[in-house]
């Protein structure tokens, strides 16, 4: 019994401790809540820098190179510039700008307008500057001349090469000599002249601050087809030649540049795996890849390299139609920019990420779509009608017409699952997960002006444009070993409290520390979020609005649920349901007799067979008959076992017959006790034990001894001995009688106590 209630005690104990520690662990838990990673909310304050940020950005560092500007920036989440890179030529990015391995930034130049040569595209670069973390110039070199141009963007390979997307100019003869049809083909899409500035791509390999190898090229050229003139080289049936490009398809409504402009070539990337190339091709409404596992000799060719088809497309999508598998239905890119490979260990890694501008939709929007080629034994795939598959994306973002490019952009899958899009013609970045949701946006601050001020429209001044940006890892081996401090926002703006960090508990963008819940507590003091943190009616330090349970009694029982407010509910001693604190009788053993007054814990006091005012539960002996002989051991309960005069083994008390002589005969009508009443050999109704003075052997022996008769002894004695033997048997029959009468009465008791 004592050891059941020391069990009980402990374990009332430990329940009543994890009372008291829980909720401070709690609350020591939301005191030490981590600082926001990005915090903003602009959208109606600001017109440019941060505008919105939550959570779930990437960390890193934005790289972006503003189109009317001749400085490259840096900045981190927060919209705060970390560096910048200025071209010591003062060259516009002619486009795109990557951070290197060194931390030096590769960049394209745009030259202007002076440039020898009729190149006159948009996208015109002719320059590539490589300049250093400290500003210096490094290495610079120009792919400008009368026959060629570089543009648009650039690649860097890890071996220090860079892979470059220019034009080359043919002649009005060569173009002829190869099957062009000048007119257009009745498309209406207008050809203004009867030359043209295929897309090649060269591989550079720097040599010094200003020198150059060309050790790969591969030209669109080398890869023609047409049905237009059977006299004419590059003659074909289009359909049977996916890996061709049709020289007299033209996608371009009104002829970009004149019509010489045919495919606009806008993007490219590398995949070291699979040694191959992606390129984006605007005009033509297409990607394409190509091997670069060639030598220059077999990208002219279609065979050589990994792929056996030498320079020929390896891969096409986007416009089934160029290549007369399909029609204008078919088409699913339209002017698109900034083809990539999705980084390994990132979702996605292996598909291609593209930006559809959308250029020529029924309904103009962009959109950043993401499609997955199939590749078999090395070969991508193409269905039972020649379209080479898939037949659309599997992950799509827009806006709607919220978001409509008609030219540059990009975007770029992130290491967290997230995709930062360049909104390019708006100067506006924006970071969206998985689901679609925007998490981090940002608006260039420089236009043509330069730096702006917070509240200037991004229509201003040429307006604030942007080719594509890229993200970068705090980790990256270029920032590694930079010393890097964030300054200010780029933007010129009002800061209402300047003596006071106010990041990332700056929302709106003031400079000062909100209060986002009006509670006055600063929200980088802040315990709740979103709530009154001087709430807290159950007084656990942790603020109503963000307690898990608001339990004022602290027996982790919300209040709207509490039983017993102001007590423990868990605590129930007596499991009547009814919390101790409100139970008017605590009464564990279900008595009716509370604990505080109960006799006998754990058990009935008000069973008391024996009446000794001990209850049973507790009593050493039950004993209801006071004969010291407990009730499961009594053998005549209700009688005192210990008094048994007949000595039979049965207490008198249930003994049918008490016969302390054995001769069937209750002592009460015993005539001889003592002795066998059944034996009276003189039938004087005196049994012989008690018989002595009229005892019939004596009178016979008297009367022989006076008649002086002989005495017959031995015949005495024989009577003796039968009178004995008669006595014997007597006794024993009494004897079983008895034992068996008392197993009786066992077995009876017994089936009782049961």
């Amino acid at each position: 019994m004592r050891k059941r209630l020391i069990t009980y005690a402990l374990i009332v104990l430990m329940v009543s401790s994890l009372m008291i520690v829980v909720p401070s662990a709690v609350a020591l838990e939301s005191k030490d809540s981590v600082s926001p990673i990005c915090n903003a909310n602009r959208n109606e304050s600001w017109t440019v820098g941060l505008i919105y940020c939550n959570d779930e950005v990437q960390s890193g560092y934005t790289l972006f190179s503003p189109l009317s500007s001749t400085i490259t920036y840096l900045i981190d989440e927060h919209g705060r510039e970390l560096h910048n890179w200025e071209s010591t030529a003062g060259h516009r990015p002619g486009l795109s700008a990557y951070l290197l391995d060194d931390g030096d930034l590769l960049r394209t130049a745009n030259m202007g307008n002076n440039q020898p040569g009729n190149f006159s595209g948009g996208g015109s670069a002719g320059k590539i500057e490589r300049i250093s973390w400290d500003g210096i110039l490094e290495w610079s070199w120009t792919y400008s001349n009368q026959n060629v141009r570089s543009h648009h963007d650039i690649e860097p390979l890890d071996n220090g090469n860079i892979l470059v997307i220019a034009w080359e100019e043919m002649s009005e003869t060569e173009v002829a000599q190869a099957g062009r049809d000048s007119t257009g083909g009745g498309t209406g899409k207008a050809i203004g002249s009867t030359t043209l500035w295929p897309d090649k791509i060269i591989e550079v390999q720097p040599v010094g601050s200003q020198g150059y190898n060309i050790v790969w090229e591969w030209r669109a050229w080398d890869h023609l087809i047409q049905d237009y003139d059977l006299s004419k080289d590059n003659y074909g049936v289009v359909s049977n030649h996916p890996e061709l490009i049709d020289l007299n398809f033209n996608d371009a409504n009104g002829g970009a540049s004149g019509g010489r402009d045919w495919m606009h070539c806008n993007g490219i990337d590398y995949n070291e795996v699979l040694d191959q190339i992606a390129i984006s091709c605007k005009n033509m409404n297409e990607i394409y890849i190509i091997d670069h596992s060639t030598t220059t000799l077999e990208a002219a060719s279609n065979s050589g390299g990994n792929s056996g088809m030498g320079g020929d497309i390896l891969y096409r999508w986007g416009n089934p139609e160029a290549y007369r598998a399909g029609d204008e239905n078919d088409q699913t890119l339209f002017g698109q920019h900034d083809v990539q490979w999705i980084e390994n260990g990132r979702t996605g890694s292996g598909d291609l990420i593209v930006f559809n501008n959308g250029v020529g939709r029924d309904i103009l929007y962009s959109s950043v779509d993401i499609i997955s080629p199939n590749i078999e034994d090395g070969t991508y795939q193409k269905d039972e009608n020649n379209v080479f598959e898939p037949q659309s994306a599997y992950w799509s973002w827009d806006i709607g017409t919220d978001m409509y490019a008609g030219s540059i952009s990009g975007a770029e899958r992130l290491p967290n699952g997230n995709t930062l899009i360049t909104y390019g013609t708006q100067g506006t970045f924006i970071e969206v997960n998985l689901q679609g949701e925007i998490v981090w946006k940002y608006i260039s601050p420089i236009n043509q002006n330069g730096e702006m001020n917070q509240g200037d429209s991004i229509y201003e001044g040429n307006g604030n444009k942007v080719f594509k940006v890229r993200k970068y890892d705090s980790n990256h081996p270029g920032l590694k070993d930079k010393s890097i401090t964030p300054s200010d926002y780029i933007e010129s703006w009002v800061d209402d409290c300047p003596l006071v960090e106010s990041i990332p508990w700056d929302s709106d963008g003031d400079g000062c520390i909100d209060d986002s819940d009006l509670d006055g507590v600063t929200d980088n003091l802040d315990l709740c979020n979103g709530h009154d943190d001087n709430i807290d009616l159950d007084n656990d330090s942790i603020p109503d609005g963000c307690d898990s349970i608001i339990d004022s009694d602290g027996d982790m029982v919300e209040d709207s649920k509490d039983i017993c407010q102001g007590h423990d509910d868990n605590t129930d001693l007596d499991n009547d349901s009814i919390p101790d604190g409100c139970d008017s009788i605590i009464d564990s053993d279900g008595d009716m007799v509370e604990d505080s007054k109960d006799i006998c814990p754990g058990f009935n006091d008000s069973i008391d067979l024996d009446n000794d005012s001990n209850p049973d539960g507790c009593d050493s002996i039950i004993d209801s008959d006071n004969d010291n002989v407990s009730d499961i051991e009594d053998i005549c309960n209700g009688f005192d076992d210990n008094i048994d005069l007949d000595n039979d083994t049965i207490p008198d008390g249930c003994d049918l017959i008490i016969d302390s002589d054995y001769d069937e005969i209750p002592d009460s009508d015993d005539i001889c006790q003592g002795g066998n009443d059944s034996i009276d050999f003189d039938d004087d109704g005196i049994p012989d034990f008690c018989d002595l003075e009229n005892n019939s052997l004596q009178q016979n022996i008297e009367g022989n001894l006076t008649e002086n008769k002989e005495i017959d002894w031995v015949q005495v004695s024989d009577d003796k001995v039968e009178a004995e033997n008669s006595n014997e048997v007597v006794i024993m029959v009494s004897v079983i009688i008895g034992v068996l009468t008392i197993s009786v009465m066992l077995i009876l008791i017994l089936r009782s106590q049961k």
